[in-house]
């Protein structure tokens, strides 16, 4: 009798459990820094979405790499350039802000991507993130803008394409 009711409870939860993982999510912080008149972006995606990704977009063999984002810094380097080419900044005027590449590193179950740029002046930023949506068309990239303590929150995805989002900035904003 009690292993029927544990068949019965893994059949139930296995679905679930399946489902929990195929969330492709991965989140992003803008965050303004008043000590150094920068705003600094961190992108933190799932190794395992970024070694899955990885693998599809990228011929391993051919690039002489081994797609081991835990350990292998080349392909590190690899994915942190592909992120870096599909995530865009702009002012109100849609001029793109000059992205700094600082760096990158593994963390637990992370991949994380270190980027920063002189914070502009302006009411509206315009956001654009398109990393791994050319191959999971419900991947969900969450940016958080957090100016004074103020949280501002967008979600790409694929079906918008490659279209800018904007975002109002609180008007205390940056010095």
């Amino acid at each position: 009798m009690l292993k029927r009711v544990f068949l019965i409870i893994i059949m139930v939860m296995v679905p679930f459990w399946a489902q929990a993982h195929q969330q492709k999510e991965a989140y992003i912080t803008l965050l303004f820094n008043e000590n150094s008149g920068n705003l600094e972006i961190s992108h933190r995606f799932l190794i395992h979405d970024a070694e899955h990704i990885f693998a599809e977009l990228f011929d391993i063999k051919a690039l002489d790499l081994s797609g081991d984002i835990l350990t292998d810094e080349r392909t590190q380097a690899a994915f942190a350039a592909y992120l870096s080419t599909h995530f865009s900044l702009a002012d109100k005027n849609k001029n793109e802000l000059n992205l700094d590449l600082l760096g990158y590193e593994v963390e637990g179950k992370y991949f994380w991507l270190y980027q920063e740029t002189p914070a502009s002046e302006t009411e509206v930023l315009h956001i654009k993130h398109t990393a791994l949506h050319d191959v999971w068309d419900k991947q969900i990239n969450h940016i958080n803008v957090e100016i004074d303590g103020s949280v501002t929150s967008v979600r790409l995805q694929k079906r918008e394409g490659s279209a800018w989002r904007s975002v109002k900035l609180p008007s205390q904003g940056v010095e």
